[in-house]
C-alpha cells in the first residue's frame, strides 16, 4: 500500500516538473540573439545628439513593437571605447573612426559597418541682449585663444567669452583639432557638464557664447527650442578669410556655406542579420531620413523631387 501511494506521489511530482519544464519561457540574450526588427540593442552616442538619436529610437520601436533600442548619452570618445569594448554594438557620433581607432579595431580583425545618415553643425549661441549677431573666425580665434572685447549700447566694453558644453566633448575637440589646431583656449574659456547647462547659462549670461552642437536646437517646434527662443539666438559665423557669414540650418548645411558642418554617422560592429543593422537601416533609410528633416537637421539621403510641367496653353482652344 505505501509502495503504491509512493509511486503515486512520485508520478505526481514527476507531472508537475513536467508542466513546469514546459511552462518555462524559453531564455536567450535578446542582446546577442535578435534579428533586424526583434530584440533589444544598446545604442551609445555623443550628447550633443540627444534629441535626434532618442527620437529616432522612438520612431524605430513604433515601427517595430518586439525591438527595444536603449539609449546612453556619453561623450564621443566613451561612445568610440564602449563600441570597441563590445559594450555596444551601435553608436551615433559626428565624425568618422579616425585613423588610430581605425587600427586598433583591425588588430582585433574587425572593421565596423557604418552608414552616414545625416549633417548637423556646431552652433554658436548668445543672449540676444548682448547684441552679438555675426562673429568672424578671426574674432573667434582671438576670443577663444585671448581677449575679445564687444561694445554695449553705452559703448562700454565687454569681454566675450565661450562656454562648451564638455570638457571632452565631440565639441571641444573639434574646436581644439580644427579652430584652434596647436594654440591653447584662454583662461576665459570653460566647459560645463552637459549642452543644456550650456543653453541655460547662456540664457541668464550677457557676453557669453555657447559653442553646442546644432542638434540641440535644430527643431523650432520642439519645446526647448520655444522655451529659449526668446532669450538666446543663432549667431552667424564665418569661415577663415571670409567676408560670408551663416548660422546653421539645412540650407546653409546642403549649400556648404556654413563653415562648421558635420556628418553624422551611425556605426555597427554585428552582422547584416541583427537589430544593429536593422536599426542602422532605419535611420539611414526614408522614414529616419525624414526624422531628421523634421527635426531640423539636413537628411544625408536627400529625395528629389521630379516637376512636370504642362506647357499646354490655359483656356482650351
Amino acid at each position: 500500500m505505501r509502495t503504491g501511494i509512493r509511486i503515486a506521489a512520485l508520478a505526481g511530482m514527476s507531472s508537475l516538473l513536467l508542466i513546469s519544464a514546459c511552462s518555462t519561457p524559453y531564455f536567450k540574450n535578446d542582446y546577442v540573439d535578435n534579428s533586424p526588427t526583434s530584440g533589444k540593442l544598446k545604442v551609445f552616442y555623443d550628447e550633443g545628439l540627444k534629441l535626434h538619436v532618442e527620437n529616432q529610437a522612438y520612431t524605430f520601436e513604433a515601427q517595430y513593437p518586439r525591438a527595444k533600442v536603449e539609449t546612453y548619452a556619453v561623450t564621443e570618445n566613451e561612445a568610440v571605447d564602449a563600441f570597441y569594448k563590445d559594450s555596444c554594438k551601435a553608436i551615433v557620433i559626428s565624425r568618422p573612426l579616425n585613423e588610430k581607432e581605425v587600427k586598433a579595431f583591425e588588430s582585433k580583425q574587425m572593421h565596423p559597418a557604418f552608414s552616414k545618415v545625416a549633417y548637423t553643425g556646431l552652433a554658436f549661441i548668445t543672449n540676444r541682449q548682448t547684441g552679438l549677431n555675426k562673429l568672424s573666425y578671426e574674432s573667434m580665434l582671438e576670443g577663444l585663444t585671448g581677449t575679445f572685447m564687444i561694445s554695449d549700447s553705452l559703448k562700454q566694453k565687454h569681454p566675450l567669452y565661450f562656454i562648451f558644453d564638455h570638457p571632452n566633448s565631440a565639441v571641444i575637440h573639434y574646436v581644439q583639432d580644427s579652430i584652434l589646431k596647436e594654440k591653447k583656449l584662454s583662461g576665459n574659456s570653460r566647459a560645463l557638464n552637459n549642452s543644456m547647462e550650456v543653453i541655460r547659462y547662456v540664457a541668464q549670461h550677457p557676453y557669453a557664447v555657447g559653442i553646442i552642437d546644432f542638434a540641440w536646437l535644430s527643431d523650432v517646434d520642439d519645446s526647448l527650442y520655444k522655451a529659449f527662443e526668446p532669450q538666446i539666438d543663432f549667431v552667424a559665423v564665418s569661415a577663415k578669410g571670409s567676408t560670408q557669414f551663416s548660422k546653421p540650418s539645412q540650407s546653409s548645411f546642403k549649400t556648404g556655406e556654413y563653415p562648421f558642418t558635420r556628418t553624422l554617422y551611425v556605426y555597427r560592429r554585428t552582422d547584416d542579420f541583427s537589430l544593429a543593422k536593422g536599426f542602422e537601416t532605419f535611420v539611414a533609410g526614408p522614414k529616419g531620413q525624414m526624422t531628421f528633416l523634421k527635426q531640423g537637421l539636413l537628411p544625408y539621403q536627400q529625395q528629389e523631387r521630379s516637376i512636370q510641367v504642362n506647357m499646354e496653353p490655359m483656356g482650351g482652344k
